[in-house]
């Protein structure tokens, strides 16, 4: 057992379902990573927890981690039967109910425990609004792509004769999906539009783009909808390919940096909509742009009070501009062959331990 462990008996709790194989399953798979650092590890689903089934936690200090409700957002949120538009209020207002539920039952089940979130669940739960995510980075003076408000057909129509190019983005949405793509000549999506009706696909993966240039019925309908108008950036491009990073933090450290790249006709640099992660990319960055881009990451994540976050930075092709394009509470995590991001967590939670940089906080 570690020195820390000793002075400081630990439990570490990972909310999730099995569902979320991208990150609670990496986690859970590298359990022993957290056992051989002298902490115990417990888990639950979000079913039991709700119910207040929750594994006996034997010290009293926690640490806890609240990873995706994959299967509670599939039955009662983004469900098979859902005929609406994706990313919209109706779902953001389901998940806050959700995250008022899962704090009640904490507070209850786990009262007079000394706690660490990971992350807060409202702080997760903000990091869903595209527009508060604007708004803290901006507030903290963090160059974020502008967002245009009250936009009609009209006023985007100008702002495309003067050569400007922008991105249509669902408010409450993630992972690439329900992007739309404005430029003077080309107009695309991955919204599904027929017979004047916007449709969403009913998985995460392989929202393919259409073109629909020219199709003001489309931008009309869109325009309608929960839907932020963004300025785009031009992103970095690397042997024909467009790069972003994507870098996680954790606890005010940067701890890994995965440039994701894709065709530039697909828009996106989502894993989940074919866009792929090349840590070999970072050597045709220079090490000065990619410590100031971690320096970046890492106060965009302070600045949404996240201790755990994947923040997506684009790069212009000059490697001058370092812009914040979002901050995920909720991120996949790299395959375990390319970089062990949950052992190097379990690494960082001991160090911080050590150095007494834990701020535990007591349930009441």
């Amino acid at each position: 057992m570690s020195n820390s462990s000793k002075k400081s008996p630990i439990t570490i709790l990972a909310i999730g379902d099995h569902a979320d194989w991208d990150s609670y399953g990496k986690v859970h798979v590298e359990r022993r990573a957290f056992e051989r650092n002298g902490y115990e590890y417990l888990t639950t689903n979000y079913a039991h927890f709700l119910k207040g089934d929750i594994p006996q936690v034997r010290t009293d200090k926690i640490i806890i981690f609240f990873f995706f409700p994959f299967t509670y957002w599939n039955k009662y949120i983004e469900h098979d039967n859902y005929r609406g538009i994706y990313g919209n209020r109706y779902f953001y207002g389901k998940f806050v109910r959700f995250w008022e539920r899962i704090e009640r039952v904490m507070t209850k089940e786990l009262r007079y425990k000394k706690v660490v979130l990971v992350n807060e669940p409202q702080a997760s739960l903000l990091c869903r609004d595209k527009i508060h995510i604007s708004k803290s980075l901006r507030a903290h003076r963090l160059d974020h792509p502008e967002l245009h408000f009250n936009q009609s057909v009209r006023s985007i129509q100008k702002r495309l004769a003067q050569g400007e190019k922008l991105f249509l983005k669902p408010q409450f949405g993630s992972m690439g999906k329900g992007l739309t793509y404005l430029s003077p000549f080309v107009w695309k999506t991955n919204f599904m539009f027929r017979n004047s009706h916007i449709g969403s696909r009913k998985s995460d993966h392989g929202w393919h783009i259409r073109d629909v240039t020219g199709r003001y019925a489309f931008l009309r309908k869109i325009l309608t909808k929960d839907i932020i108008v963004q300025k785009a950036v031009d992103p970095l491009i690397l042997d024909g390919h467009i790069v972003d990073l994507r870098i996680y933090t954790f606890f005010n450290k940067a701890v890994y940096v995965y440039p994701r790249s894709n065709l530039p006709q697909l828009i996106s640099t989502n894993i989940s909509q074919g866009g792929k992660g090349d840590p070999s990319l970072l050597r045709s960055i220079p090490h000065a742009t990619i410590e100031r881009a971690k320096r970046q990451a890492i106060r965009a994540s302070r600045a949404l009070g996240l201790n755990l976050a994947g923040v997506d930075i684009l790069l212009d092709q000059n490697l001058k501009r370092i812009c914040v394009l979002d901050v995920n509470a909720f991120s996949g995590f790299p395959r375990r062959k390319t970089f062990n991001l949950p052992r190097a967590i379990a690494q960082e939670i001991k160090r911080l331990n050590h150095q007494n940089k834990l701020r535990f906080t007591l349930l009441r």
